[in-house]
């Protein structure tokens, strides 16, 4: 893989992304004292915590990772890099009005859907044609393009939705809701978490890639998957569910099996704070998949709203800031340090990282989600907002830690 610092934005245009991302993980940790774990997930608290977590804290995370790791991936400039100066925006401000149509007026949930609608398609779009001009053109690549495909369509069905419960077009909200969750978790997020998975393990963790073969197996059958979903709504609704559930666990199966692969072909494993991130973060994926098959065949919601938990918490969480400690400092490193070499003596990567917070981080954070799963477990909610207040701990210490590596070298 060619690497160029002409193939990624500068560090000071993303860094809106990276510390919007931290403070919105801290504030949603906050927000938690605000809902009631004990109501049902249709619950308006619920769903307004939800997209706090979901379009503040993972996307702003995903769009900061994907602006600089995308084009070095596929060895391509930008289409128009600048676009990335208001995305932040446009999704900062469709947010807050969605939060205000989830606790003061439904009508505000439209115009802060289109608003996000916006950010998305301008990155969709400017992500689609870098793309374009790829010079790798690797299933990985491919992976990149659909999960782009999937957020739209993942958003268009969430703006529907919010049309739907403002009586602006006549339909039911909730026939939909699948199919807006089903677009955007496994759609985008895990189909872009398994594409990109496959460059940053080897590279971080020091394991042997698989081929893209080998990923396109899991690829092309979660895609699958997702269409069958997105179908589902309009005809044989009932089998093209069950349809996509026995795909989609298929695609993830295979996928579990390809990281088997790479993470015991590792010579050395050393286990730093982005090893440890990503042990947490994958053993949730595990549970919360179980769970989630257990609960395909239970329809249980107790065991769904704790596989969701352990899957946004747990895997999303600790995969995106194990990743955060690592591309950070990466990406100062490579664009403020790297041109300095020949000139002067310059900081090594880890010296760029706060060591004692971010392992006070992780400390508070893993048992802080034990405790919380725990308690929403055996449903004693004194013990899951015990977790609530390590995870408010641990979700301090990562903003910090953010900002003390960016105030320091920026």
């Amino acid at each position: 893989m060619n690497i160029s610092p002409d193939f990624s934005p500068s560090i000071k245009i993303m860094k809106p992304y990276f510390m919007l991302s931290g403070f919105f993980y801290l504030l949603s940790m906050i927000w938690l004292f605000f809902i009631n774990p004990q109501n049902e997930l249709e619950d308006l608290h619920i769903i307004a915590w939800v997209h706090i977590y979901m379009l503040g804290f993972v996307m702003m995370a995903i769009f900061s990772a994907m602006a600089q790791l995308g084009p070095v991936v596929v060895e391509t400039k930008h289409y128009n890099v600048n676009v990335f100066k208001y995305i932040w925006i446009f999704l900062t401000l469709g947010l807050i009005l969605m939060i205000g149509g989830f606790y003061i007026n439904m009508e505000l949930l439209t115009y802060g859907g289109f608003l996000v609608l916006i950010a998305m398609s301008i990155y969709s779009i400017e992500f689609l044609l870098t793309l374009k001009n790829a010079r790798r053109k690797t299933s990985i690549t491919n992976a990149m393009k659909m999960s782009s495909l999937f957020l739209l369509l993942g958003i268009i069905s969430g703006l529907v939705m919010a049309s739907g419960f403002n009586g602006y077009i006549d339909i039911n909200p909730h026939s939909i809701l699948k199919t807006h969750t089903f677009g955007l978790v496994v759609g985008f997020v895990i189909l872009l978490i398994m594409g990109i998975s496959i460059i940053l393990v080897p590279m971080f963790g020091s394991a042997k890639r698989i081929s893209d073969n080998e990923f396109s197996n899991s690829f092309h059958t979660l895609c699958i998957g997702v269409i069958t979903m997105l179908l589902s709504p309009f005809f044989l609704t009932i089998y093209l569910e069950y349809m996509a559930y026995a795909l989609t666990v298929s695609a993830i199966l295979l996928y579990f099996y390809q990281l088997f692969k790479m993470t015991t072909s590792r010579k050395k494993a050393v286990h730093d704070i982005w090893a440890k991130s990503m042990y947490v973060g994958f053993s949730s994926f595990v549970v919360s998949f179980l769970l989630l098959i257990s609960y395909i065949f239970t329809n249980d919601a107790h065991i769904l709203k704790l596989a969701m938990w352990i899957m946004l918490v747990g895997f999303f969480g600790f995969l995106i800031i194990g990743n955060f400690y690592k591309i950070i400092p990466f990406l100062i490193w490579f664009q403020i340090y790297s041109p300095l070499i020949e000139e002067q003596e310059v900081p090594m990567l880890h010296e760029l990282l706060p060591q004692k917070l971010t392992n006070l981080q992780f400390l508070f954070s893993s048992i802080g989600l034990g405790v919380s799963v725990l308690g929403l477990s055996i449903s004693t909610y004194s013990i899951f907002y015990t977790g609530a207040v390590l995870l408010i701990v641990g979700a301090i210490l990562f903003f910090i830690s953010i900002y003390k590596i960016f105030e320091r070298n920026l």
